[in-house]
Order: C-alpha cells, then sequence, then structure tokens
C-alpha cells in the first residue's frame, strides 16, 4: 500500500470523521472503499490493458483479431 496526501474542506472532513466513527473505521478507509466504488472497474481494465499489453510485447504472434477478442470477453461476462 502507498500513503498518499488527500486536502479535503472542514465540512468534509467534520462529515467523514462522523461516519468513520459511525462505522467504526477510519477515514482513510472511507476514502479507499469510495475509490474502489467510483474508479474500480477503471482500475481494473488498466491493468488488463497493461497485462494483455505486455503479453504482446513478449510474444506478438499470440494476438488475436479484434472479433475473436471480443467474442472471447462477451462469453467470459455471460458465462
Amino acid at each position: 500500500m502507498r500513503k498518499t496526501m488527500v486536502y479535503v474542506n472542514e465540512e468534509t472532513h467534520r462529515g467523514l470523521k462522523k461516519l468513520a466513527f459511525e462505522k467504526d473505521t477510519s477515514i482513510a478507509e472511507l476514502i479507499r472503499r469510495a475509490i474502489d466504488i467510483v474508479y474500480g472497474e477503471d482500475i481494473e481494465d488498466i491493468q488488463d490493458m497493461e497485462d494483455e499489453l505486455a503479453r504482446y510485447q513478449s510474444q506478438p504472434g499470440s494476438a488475436i483479431e479484434l472479433e475473436e477478442y471480443l467474442s472471447r470477453k462477451k462469453a467470459s461476462v455471460s458465462g
């Protein structure tokens, strides 16, 4: 885990502090959860793209046509 500093206004901080107390957690955990909810899928997509690019760069012959890729992705989502 990496440390990142985030500035929020006083009203937001008070609200987060109360919510963290009510949920028996930390403000940092609330922020991590919110990021996961809002950006989690996008972050996963970026990681998948980076993995695919690395795989292609190491083995260019393993590339498939776009239609094949989309077909596989559709099958994995519906299956």
